[in-house]
């Protein structure tokens, strides 16, 4: 019994070391207002070089799942709740991203203008909750050339739920 004790505290040390601590749940963010023709703006970025689907861009690298359309192409960062999103063509309509939850949530993110680069729409998923998108071109109101749905990730890791 003494021994258990003894190895008690290291193995809580250890276990606490090797997964941290439990992670705190996050509010949903309430504040996006984004719709299917009315989506929230991207924000400009720099991030490092990435090549996939087809596309030779500057892309997040780190812990993000990338989907490239023709219409352009979007990748998931789960560490920090981010969707990317770029045009693909300079054409007059930008590429949107619609971002579901399992919760309730539908956002929208609309790509730099001009199909000027990555840009990016931070959300504060719930932790431990799943999200899944897709992808579509805006015009003046008008939409066309949805994508389908993307499988359902998960809000902590990534992983597919």
């Amino acid at each position: 019994m003494r021994l258990l004790r003894a190895l008690a505290l290291p193995a809580a040390a250890l276990l606490l070391l090797i997964s941290g601590p439990a992670p705190a749940t996050a509010v949903a963010d309430d504040s996006d207002t984004g719709t299917l023709t009315n989506p929230t703006m991207a924000t400009a970025v720099a991030p490092a070089t990435m090549s996939a689907a087809g596309y030779s861009y500057t892309a997040p690298v780190d812990h993000c799942i990338l989907y490239g359309y023709e219409i352009g192409a979007t990748c998931y960062q789960w560490v920090g709740d981010d969707q990317w999103v770029i045009d693909g063509d300079a054409n007059g309509w930008a590429a949107v991203v619609h971002v579901q939850t399992n919760y309730g949530k539908d956002r929208y993110c609309q790509a730099l203008p001009a199909a000027q680069g990555w840009g990016k729409c931070n959300y504060d998923h719930v932790e431990g909750k799943c999200v899944r998108w897709q992808m579509y071109e805006l015009n003046d109101g008008t939409t066309r050339n949805f994508t389908g749905w993307s499988a359902w990730y998960g809000t902590d890791y990534g992983y597919p739920c």
